[in-house]
């Protein structure tokens, strides 16, 4: 969404993919024949273990839509201002301490509307405003057998997610104003919709 057609140098925003710092490393290693005996070498000979990591900030999180009336003068919303000051987060989202039962992670006095019918000056997305990074990590294991000329047979087991990572769903941030609702509440909301 453009903000301010009116106002050009304030269009200018980091991309919603925008990760500055990202590490991704790739591996594979095939174990040597080793052992004291033909049947040990041929036994643990030959297996290939690889894997795939990655490690990188968080996506930026989009500027909350302002609940002025521009949307019914000009059928086109715009962005929320950013108020100096505030601190975007009640939480850090990367300290995996936050219970979704119980906690906010956006704070919604760091947004604030535009006067009635005024553009909002904010960007898009900002450099300090990123949901919670999420490593990836992959293993494999696999090996080939040769049975005879022209004829192989592979095994391959491939491992996601190895490290068993639990991550939240991302905060929904299109509109500070919202009332704040936790899990329970849609939980205990769909509980009550299939009773009726």
């Amino acid at each position: 969404m453009v903000n301010d057609v009116f106002n050009r140098p304030n269009q200018k925003s980091l991309s919603s993919q925008s990760e500055p710092f990202a590490f991704s490393v790739a591996f594979n290693y095939q174990l040597p024949a080793l052992g004291p005996n033909r049947a040990a070498r041929a036994a643990i000979g030959g297996w290939t273990i690889g894997g795939i990591l990655r490690y990188a900030s968080g996506l930026p999180i989009p500027v909350p839509t302002a609940q002025n009336n521009l949307g019914s003068l000009l059928f086109r919303g715009t962005f929320a201002n950013r108020v100096p000051g505030q601190p975007l987060f009640l939480k850090d989202l990367n300290c995996h301490c936050i219970d979704p039962n119980k906690d906010l992670v956006l704070n919604p006095a760091a947004w604030s509307d535009p006067a009635p019918g005024q553009w909002g000056v904010s960007s898009a997305y900002y450099r300090d405003y990123r949901y919670a990074r999420r490593p990836n990590e992959q293993l494999s294991l696999g090996r080939v057998f040769r049975i005879r000329e022209g004829i192989m047979f592979q095994i391959r087991a491939e491992f996601f997610n190895v490290f068993n990572r639990t991550s939240m769903n991302e905060s929904i941030a299109n509109n500070a104003r919202a009332t704040a609702t936790y899990i329970r509440d849609h939980f205990t909301a769909s509980l009550e919709t299939d009773k009726s």
